[in-house]
């Protein structure tokens, strides 16, 4: 059975994945209940996707950026495949997929952004406190709405991206969360 498989998602991968779910749901039920809590999963998730963006330039073959850059034609295909419930076997992401983890980085990235200038705002502390004592009370305001309006899309595309690996898991006929756990595929499913 060994033979059969091959090597998609290197550890460190899989633990940015793991780690960043886990710091995401902590940060999200720590919200109005434990404030330090909050901060410290904000800035664990800060540091994950600082880490993610080197490793997108640097990391192994299937982690690069350019690996999962996906077209407009890929796109359409990819969705005229799914509305068909036909399944293309990919080494990585589909390109539905690839679009969604771009989603999933740049709102997070927005999130930690505005989470951090919230910090500097209100507690005087972190990268942004030295400009909070120039900024106005209706930027305080502004940097809660888009932190609310970044969690709220985040929950969304959170519930789109698992339903996706649970219709294409479906489809293809693999469990595509167990090879985010082991980091394998099964050589005849990596077809493009």
């Amino acid at each position: 059975m060994r033979e059969k498989m091959i090597e998609v998602w290197d550890l460190s991968l899989r633990l940015f994945h793991w780690l960043l779910a886990t710091a995401f749901f902590v940060a999200w039920w720590a919200e109005g209940r434990d404030i330090r809590l909050h901060i410290i999963a904000g800035s664990v998730i800060a540091g994950l996707l600082l880490y993610r963006v080197v490793w997108g330039f640097v990391g192994e073959k299937h982690a690069l950026f350019k690996m999962f850059r996906p077209t407009w034609s890929m796109l359409v295909g990819h969705a005229g495949d799914l509305i068909r419930l036909q399944a293309a076997r990919y080494i990585g992401h589909t390109p539905i997929g690839s679009l969604m983890i771009y989603m999933l980085l740049l709102s997070l990235l927005v999130l930690v952004v505005s989470g951090m200038a919230l910090l500097g705002l209100q507690m005087g502390v972190g990268l942004f406190s030295p400009w909070a004592s120039s900024a106005s009370f209706e930027t305080e305001i502004l940097l809660q709405q888009i932190h609310g309006w970044c969690l709220d899309l985040l929950q969304y595309l959170i519930a789109m991206h698992l339903a996706g690996v649970v219709v294409e898991s479906l489809l293809q006929r693999r469990n595509l969360t167990l090879s985010m756990i082991t980091g394998r595929k099964e050589k005849e499913e990596a077809i493009k």
